[in-house]
């Protein structure tokens, strides 16, 4: 019979092939659906393209179109007027018509049927055009040009032209038609695929994890005979009870040991779950990149073209998009701050408070007018670094923000020591906080109602609370209405 120490290595090599498994493939099965799923958004943008190009495409054609109304509508003037100033736009456009057609002509040339259009189109433009050079002659010599054959054939050559648009923007519709469809028919397929993917990745979870616990019950239940059966033969052997006793107590602490071993890989096993839950979060703020990015775009690009309202909805797009990216960034590190691992280690309060200053424009701008002022020497302590520069850096930064219009910001740092206890203090000129708020304000998006027209997000003091509770601190505020306020964060036996 295999011995107690083999066998618990044994089972525990099983057990962390179990939770290595559970852990591995739902992450292979996400990381083939994401890419099955990008293939196809991917054909979505292609086909995209394809629309923007024939709307483009349209777009010119009308333009094209326009021009040649203008050219004629000069030309019927000229002949009822005999004014040369009524000629001027036949005489401007007869070489932009020509360009926007070779522009034209480039964009469909793709497409075999469309370049045939566009040079019938130019064909029969090019016989209407002799023949309004043929009655702009007529008319500066005083010729007859109300004969009705000669107008009926120019006006037939007209109908040409516009036929011939017409048959070149019918072709483009269809094309629009036909592209919207394919666009249509990936998105209803995307949706789809995400529905069925949904469905069978949680089918394949259930049935998956249902199997890795009972491997995991089937491992215990080993485990269990093994111990059972040790038993029974400690029972039948009266003779080697005091040996057989030291055994047990053996593969009690091992197995106590084992426990604990099994504990902790459970606990890593949960860390890494949350750090892909956090590395998913982050896609949250991908969409906020591209909608921000494209409002810029079309702000930067196309602001000669763009009408006041139009602008001012692109503003409100940027504007809404750096909130919520602030508002998502501030979530992140709220909830960083319950997990992360703290180390404490020796802090120059001196040169971290001048640190936090110099990093943040907005505070370094203040330290420049004699804004801010360090009541040295501030004292050493032994604390987690990330944490306490999280806690300065917003108290500063609101310290700095939150003042009356017209105001000068006016902060001062300070300390107080008590034996090892050490209380730091960051003190403002600003708005002040009413009493009534002044234990709401450290909660999770909760914010005075004089802040409403400050910039934020409503989880910085929050973040403060949070950050001084996992150094085993506390955070406090004394302050009046238009009084300014006076925070402070304790760090009971932090001095060195």
């Amino acid at each position: 019979m295999t011995s107690s120490p083999n066998s618990i290595k044994a089972h525990d090599r099983t057990f962390r092939r179990i939770v290595r498994r559970g852990f591995l493939v739902p992450i292979g099965l996400m990381a083939a659906a994401s890419f099955l799923l990008a293939a196809l958004v991917s054909h979505l943008l292609t086909v995209t393209d394809w629309v923007d190009h024939t709307d483009q495409v349209i777009a010119q054609a009308h333009l094209c179109h326009q021009i040649l109304m203008d050219m004629e509508s000069s030309v019927r003037g000229f002949q009822i007027t005999g004014g040369e100033p009524v000629l001027e736009p036949f005489q401007k456009s007869q070489h932009q018509i020509w360009v926007e057609l070779g522009k034209l002509g480039q964009m469909v040339s793709d497409n075999p049927d469309q370049v045939q259009n566009v040079m019938t189109v130019r064909s029969a433009l090019t016989n209407w055009l002799n023949y309004a050079q043929t009655m702009i002659e007529r008319r500066r010599l005083g010729e007859d040009v109300e004969d009705l054959g000669m107008n009926l054939h120019g006006q037939d050559l007209m109908d040409a032209v516009e036929s011939h648009f017409g048959e070149l923007l019918k072709g483009e519709e269809v094309l629009r038609q036909e592209r919207l469809g394919v666009v249509h028919g990936i998105s209803r397929n995307i949706s789809r695929f995400r529905l069925v993917t949904l469905i069978a990745f949680g089918a394949v979870i259930g049935l998956y994890v249902r199997r890795q616990l009972t491997d995991v019950a089937r491992s215990y239940e080993e485990v269990l005979a093994t111990a059972q059966q040790k038993t029974k033969e400690l029972e039948r052997s009266e003779a080697s009870l005091k040996d057989a006793e030291n055994k047990l107590r053996q593969y009690a602490e091992t197995l106590e040991i084992t426990v604990e071993q099994r504990t902790a890989q459970l606990h890593e096993t949960i860390t890494q779950l949350k750090a892909y839950s956090y590395s998913v979060s982050h896609d949250l703020r991908a969409p906020l990149r591209a909608m921000h990015g494209y409002a810029k775009v079309l702000l930067d690009d196309y602001q000669a073209t763009l009408g006041t309202d139009e602008k001012m909805y692109l503003e409100r797009i940027l504007l809404a998009a750096e909130r919520m990216d602030n508002l998502i960034q501030d979530v992140l590190s709220y909830s960083q701050l319950a997990s992360i691992e703290l180390k404490s280690e020796p802090i120059d309060l001196n040169k971290l408070v001048k640190d936090i200053v110099q990093h943040y424009p907005q505070l370094s701008s203040v330290a420049a007018r004699g804004g801010i002022v360090i009541e040295s020497p501030l004292p050493q302590v032994m604390a987690p670094e990330a944490a306490l520069s999280q806690c300065l850096s917003n108290l500063l930064t609101n310290a700095a923000k939150f003042v009356s219009e017209g105001a000068v910001p006016r902060v001062v740092v300070r300390a107080e020591c008590q034996d090892r206890d050490v209380r730091l203090w960051v003190e403002d000129n600003g708005i002040g906080i009413s009493a009534e708020y002044q234990a709401r304000i450290f909660g999770v998006f909760e914010r005075i109602p004089g802040e409403r027209s400050y910039e934020g997000t409503g989880i910085g003091l929050a973040i403060v609370r949070r950050a001084a509770e996992r150094m085993g601190g506390q955070v406090g505020v004394e302050s009046e209405l238009g009084k300014g306020s006076k925070f402070w964060v304790l760090l009971p036996g932090a001095r060195i």
